[in-house]
């Protein structure tokens, strides 16, 4: 029979506290270098999500103005004293000349600074002492309505007659002292002021509220004539 003999086992010899003080130093003086070599190589992946994500951006900006530009009206106030027919009848009228439908919001008429709200009102206030409520003349809404591209709102018309004679050519003259200004939005809500006949439109959020509204009056459409 064989005996295995003991053999006394020594402990190792302890880790003293200077020691672990020095390799914690050690780790503290490379952990700078350890935390930027991580940095340094997500960077190429962290660029590479934000170029992506501006493309994205870019596309879809550059998409949503192809989309607006494709339908963007464009509304002008115009007015004349003759048709195509032959006929002398003062027309004020609101012209699409745009690629998309405009859909008309609020216009304010002022003559010689000051608002006029109905067609009876513009012709008394630059024409007439007399009242204009006795002459014929036609009128269209301006507001609330769609207005194809190339189409033509005559919303005031004043034919010259005998007995419109004098005011007609007064009216005449006159026309071109009126302020229009008007607002006008896209099928995508986006909307524009356009004011005279010759300015560019101005981009706006909403069309205001405050303006001094010019109404056609349909009551009045025919003046002179009571609808009940």
């Amino acid at each position: 029979m064989s005996e295995t003999s003991n053999r006394d086992t020594t402990p190792g010899p302890a880790v003293s506290a200077s020691d672990v003080a020095t390799i914690g130093s050690r780790f503290l003086r490379y952990l700078p270098f350890i935390t930027i070599a991580h940095f340094l190589i997500g960077l190429p992946a962290l660029i590479a999500s934000l170029a992506l994500a501006y493309f994205a951006f870019v596309q879809a900006d550059a998409t949503q103005k192809m989309q607006s530009g494709g339908v963007m009206p464009f509304v002008t106030f115009g007015t004349s004293n003759g048709d195509k027919e032959g006929n002398q009848d003062i027309a004020l009228t609101l012209t699409n000349n745009g690629v998309g439908p405009a859909i008309l919001g609020p216009i304010e008429i002022r003559y010689e600074g000051k608002p006029v709200n109905t067609p009876i009102d513009l012709l008394e206030a630059c024409c007439t002492d007399t009242g204009a409520r006795p002459l014929r003349f036609s009128t269209s809404p301006s507001t609330g309505i769609a207005v194809r591209p190339g189409e033509t709102i005559e919303f005031v018309s004043f034919p010259r007659t005998p007995a419109s004679e004098q005011i007609w050519q007064t009216f005449n003259k006159e026309r071109w002292k009126l302020q229009v200004r008007a607002c006008y939005c896209s099928i995508f809500n986006d909307c524009w002021l356009t004011e005279g006949m010759q300015g560019l439109p101005k981009a706006v959020n909403k069309c205001p509220a405050n303006w001094s509204l010019y109404r056609e009056d349909a009551g009045n459409r025919i003046a002179g004539v009571d609808v009940k």
